[in-house]
């Protein structure tokens, strides 16, 4: 019985890292890896309860035997035919949406465009007067000064 390389093989089939196990178990990285390694004396019956709890499996599984190292794992399969048609038709109707936005945008710019033209326009004719009222205002005040 090899109780670390099962205490191993169920953190990695999990993708779980030793640190993170450390972390949990509130112990150094190395106090852990030891546990991994056998290089631990004696592990009390708490100690591995706590790491079947992180482990998530029962107590009585950290004494069964391990699950397959990950690279004997059974692969999922490949795409099939109609999954890769469901993400070609995802990706043209993300394409389809986002050429309608363009659209969209391009005539809000536009319209703006035209809105500010005749914004400035209006400007011009109110402040024309203006600026002759006050070249005027000027011109008498000088005279006065003088």
């Amino acid at each position: 019985m090899n109780l670390g390389r099962t205490i191993r093989r169920l953190r990695e089939y999990r993708n779980l890292t030793q640190e993170y196990m450390a972390a949990q178990l509130k112990m150094g990285p190395t106090a852990y890896g030891n546990i991994e390694r056998n290089e631990v004396k004696r592990l009390t019956i708490e100690r591995l309860m706590q790491i079947a709890d992180v482990l998530g499996v029962h107590f009585s599984e950290l004494f069964q035997e391990p699950p397959p190292p990950q690279h004997q794992r059974k692969l999922k399969p490949a795409l099939q035919e109609k999954d890769l048609q469901d993400v070609l038709a995802y990706f043209r109707q993300d394409k389809l949406l986002m050429k309608e936005m363009m659209i969209s945008l391009r005539d809000s710019v536009h319209k703006m465009d035209q809105l500010m033209s005749e914004h400035m326009r209006i400007m011009r004719s109110m402040l024309g007067p203006l600026r002759e009222n006050s070249a005027r205002r000027v011109a008498e005040l000088k005279q006065k000064t003088d």
